[in-house]
C-alpha cells in the first residue's frame, strides 16, 4: 500500500485517499491534531492517535470533509497562537475555552 513507498505517512497517505480518490479517511495534520484535543474530541500526544481516536467517534459519512473544515478552522479561528475564542461558535463545548479561557476571563 501507500504507506510502504519511502517518505509516505499516514497523513500523506490518508490525503490520498480523501482527495485523489474521495474516499473516507481522516488525514491528521496539526490543525487537526490540535483542535481535536483543544474541543476535548480526543485526549492525544500524537497525531496517530488522534486519528485512531477520531475513526470511534466522527461518523465514516463526515471522514472526507473533516481535514479541510479543521484546517480552515484552524488558521482562522482555533490559531495555534493567539486563538480567536471570544470570536469561535464553539466555546460553548470546547474544553479547552471552559476549562482555561473562561477560567482566565473570571479573573480579570
Amino acid at each position: 500500500g501507500l504507506l510502504e513507498l519511502p517518505g509516505v505517512g499516514r497523513k500523506t497517505a490518508n490525503c490520498v485517499l480523501v482527495y485523489g480518490f474521495q474516499k473516507p479517511a481522516i488525514p491528521v495534520d496539526v490543525h487537526v491534531h490540535r483542535i481535536s484535543n483543544r474541543l476535548g474530541l480526543v485526549n492525544t500526544e500524537k497525531p496517530e492517535e488522534t486519528e485512531k481516536e477520531l475513526e470511534k467517534i466522527v461518523p465514516k459519512e463526515y471522514w472526507i470533509d473533516l481535514n479541510d473544515l479543521m484546517v480552515q478552522f484552524g488558521q482562522t479561528i482555533c490559531r495555534p497562537q493567539s486563538p480567536l475564542h471570544e470570536e469561535c461558535p464553539l466555546q460553548d463545548c470546547c474544553d479547552f475555552y471552559q476549562t482555561q479561557v473562561k477560567k482566565e476571563n473570571i479573573k480579570k
